[in-house]
């Protein structure tokens, strides 16, 4: 009779397993830039439990950014692309791309920064005019941001799509481009030791503080038929960044073990992140598609329906 009872125990344990599995729905994002504070949002989200908590059991492929990030979720590949581009996004769904947009990601640009070799010649934005000027990739945030600060300037530098952060600083120490970008925390290190100089950073181009210069966008028919789990995913990754504004010296821990660094040069690094850059409201859409004309992303502004379709923050 034990012998019984207890694999009938054992029986119902194993069903309540099997159960509980299959009501965790898999999900899986495509993110571009490995290592950022802000890219680095579901990876605390699903460390911290928030993710499993609304029954998303999520895998992440990180990629180098711009269309390499929307590609997946275009392909359906994945659900869901983060850290896009405005540009970029603007410029994929007027041609056809399945993509909506379900949250802000990034507003302003207090991440961004350029930077030259010590020696360089170029000492602000003003030097930089037929200078080389790296920028991840087309339509990505740093290309937006590099052609504010270029037209505040009043500068012509020869924006040239450098690739990502090691790349580009390879290309900057070898003299291949004069001008590189990077975000925190990367480089910071060769700043403090006087081997390159920091020329321009995002924050110095005050119209862009209220503008969303990066967005999370998700496959369109996946939206359709699974709207509930946006949500879901929405309101985990929201609680995530409310968890790491109120718990940082975990939060700081996380991402410097992530990347290899002191928590000194961590916790420097979130100098440049204030938690309203990450508010998940997109604003400044208009200025954004009279940015993404003038730079060939739209051949014109999208409509109020074609707006109303493309953004749909739950």
């Amino acid at each position: 009779m034990k012998k019984l009872i207890l694999k009938m125990c054992t029986g119902v344990c194993v069903t309540a397993i099997s159960l509980s599995a299959m009501a965790m729905e898999k999900v899986s994002v495509a993110i571009g830039q490995k290592g950022l504070w802000d890219t680095m949002v579901t990876l605390q989200g699903i460390e911290q439990g928030f993710f499993k908590k609304e029954g998303l059991d999520v895998e992440v492929t990180w990629t180098k950014g711009g269309s390499a990030t929307l590609q997946a979720v275009m392909t359906g590949s994945t659900q869901y692309a983060l850290a896009n581009g405005t540009l970029g996004v603007l410029g994929a769904y007027a041609k056809g791309a399945p993509i909506r947009i379900v949250m802000a990601e990034m507003t302003g640009a207090p991440d961004l920064f350029w930077y030259v070799k010590s020696g360089s010649s170029v000492k602000s934005m003003k030097d930089t005019g037929g200078k080389t000027f790296g920028f991840s990739r087309p339509g990505s945030s740093t290309h937006l941001v590099g052609l504010a600060l270029a037209d505040q300037a009043g500068a012509s530098p020869k924006m040239t799509p450098s690739g990502g952060i090691s790349g580009t600083r390879t290309q900057v120490m070898s003299d291949q481009i004069d001008v590189g970008w990077s975000v925190p925390p990367f480089n910071l290190d060769m700043v403090a030791k006087g081997d390159i100089r920091i020329i321009a950073r995002g924050s110095d181009v005050a119209s862009l503080n209220g503008q969303t210069i990066r967005v999370n966008v998700v496959n369109a028919d996946y939206m359709q038929a699974n709207p509930e789990s946006v949500k879901k995913f929405v309101r985990a990754y929201k609680n995530t960044i409310d968890w790491m504004y109120s718990n940082t010296d975990a939060s700081v821990a996380f991402y410097a073990k992530f990347n290899k660094i002191d928590e000194a040069v961590a916790r420097d690094s979130l100098k440049f992140y204030p938690k309203s850059s990450l508010g998940l409201s997109v604003a400044g859409i208009d200025e954004s598609m009279a940015q993404a004309v003038k730079n060939k992303n739209l051949d014109a502004p999208l409509s109020k329906a074609q707006l109303a379709e493309l953004i749909q923050t739950p």
